[in-house]
């Protein structure tokens, strides 16, 4: 009989014990975390802190490379995001920064810290959004580039043919 149960215990294949951490990853927490994303100009950092049942930032990266549902809603959350950057834009445009000079006591506009954080809003929405905010001049050499591609490539499948 102990024969036989040998036998068995070869036949059956035993499981496989997972290692490593368990992940926390669950869809309710990458809709979470998209949707947080999505609805707030601050970067991933700031986000992470604010929200501590979050994991590491580094975790989130690693999510998007192994979830790619979570990765599709992440890129759109981003893309979301640059639509409330530049409303957080037009919102700066309309309050002026202002400093006390130590000198005189009065209270100044600082000019260049307002150019400087629209610039960067601007660079940011272009990268992020080209077709709606980036530099049309750009996009429309994209597009010859695009269709000199095809063209080329039906010039040489056309010279490369082979009669069958």
């Amino acid at each position: 009989m102990t024969g036989k149960k040998k036998a068995q215990e070869v036949l059956q294949p035993k499981e496989k014990k997972k290692i490593g951490r368990p992940t926390k990853y669950t869809p309710e927490l990458g809709e979470e975390i998209c949707d947080a994303i999505a609805s707030s100009e601050l970067g991933l950092v700031h986000l992470v802190d604010s929200h501590p049942h979050w994991p590491h930032r580094a975790t989130i990266f690693i999510w998007m490379r192994k979830h790619p549902e979570f990765r599709d809603m992440y890129t759109r959350a981003k893309e979301d995001q640059v639509e409330v950057s530049v409303e957080h834009m037009q919102e700066i445009m309309n309050e002026p920064h202002k400093y006390e000079d130590l000198e005189t006591g009065f209270i100044k506009l600082d000019h260049n810290m307002l150019r400087l954080k629209m610039d960067a809003i601007k660079w940011q929405a272009s990268k992020l959004k080209p077709r709606k905010f980036g530099d049309a001049k750009v996009e429309e050499a994209n597009n010859d580039l695009h269709e000199d591609v095809i063209q080329r490539k039906h010039d040489l499948d056309e010279r490369n043919k082979k009669e069958f």
